[in-house]
């Protein structure tokens, strides 16, 4: 099962989901009065734009698993966020690696954030053929499709009447080609094999 549920928080900036005016005693406006949007990057420790062409490195992990990078910048929403985190592999329409997360942007300016270094876990066993069962053997040099699906309107929030969940989603995605990792370029030249840690089964969270 791949799913990673949690709170992975660098900083919590102001931004709160209710406030009232001193003076008026109206309330304020808030992020939610916003409109919700989201883009999708690359970077382990900043933000970083895609730029042609796309690609994506699968990063061999030193436990001997494989995953892919994505970042995250969010404008018009919440500091607190839940993100679905996909990447679909175009050929076949398998999806490689699924993953839930519940983070805190560092916050960049009012209602606006960015989170990088989101781990996408592959688990490629639905498309194992023969002793081929590793990522680098199915998907690299393939397109693979990655997708972010976040909201700030977690069902507390919802419950507590402050915001509608179904108008808090916002979407982003990317097709790109799978590159290998240097260490796995290297065993294929030296014809040394890499074991597998592949997880298997996979879910997903939200709605589409």
């Amino acid at each position: 099962m791949i799913e990673r549920m949690g709170v992975l928080g660098f900083i919590l900036c102001g931004c709160t989901a209710a406030s009232v005016d001193s003076d008026s005693g109206n309330p304020t406006e808030t992020c939610f009065d916003q409109t919700p949007s989201i883009e999708l990057g690359q970077g382990e420790r900043e933000f970083e734009a895609f730029e042609e062409p796309y690609e994506s490195m699968m990063i061999h992990g030193p436990q001997g698993g494989w995953h892919i990078l994505a970042s995250l910048q969010t404008q018009g929403m919440m500091d607190i966020v839940e993100v679905n985190y996909t990447i679909e592999h175009l050929e076949t329409g398998v999806l490689v690696s699924d993953n839930t997360y519940r983070l805190a942007v560092v916050s960049n300016g009012d209602c606006a954030g960015y989170y990088p270094g989101m781990y996408g876990y592959l688990a490629v066993s639905p498309l194992y053929d023969g002793d081929l069962d590793t990522p680098p053997e199915l998907l690299g040099g393939d397109m693979l499709r990655l997708k972010l699906r976040v909201t700030d309107c977690s069902e507390f929030l919802e419950d507590d009447g402050q915001c509608i969940q179904s108008q808090r989603w916002a979407e982003a995605k990317i097709d790109v080609l799978a590159v290998l990792d240097p260490i796995d370029i290297e065993s294929t030249d030296t014809g040394d094999s890499h074991e597998s840690e592949d997880t298997g089964n996979m879910t997903s969270s939200g709605s589409e």
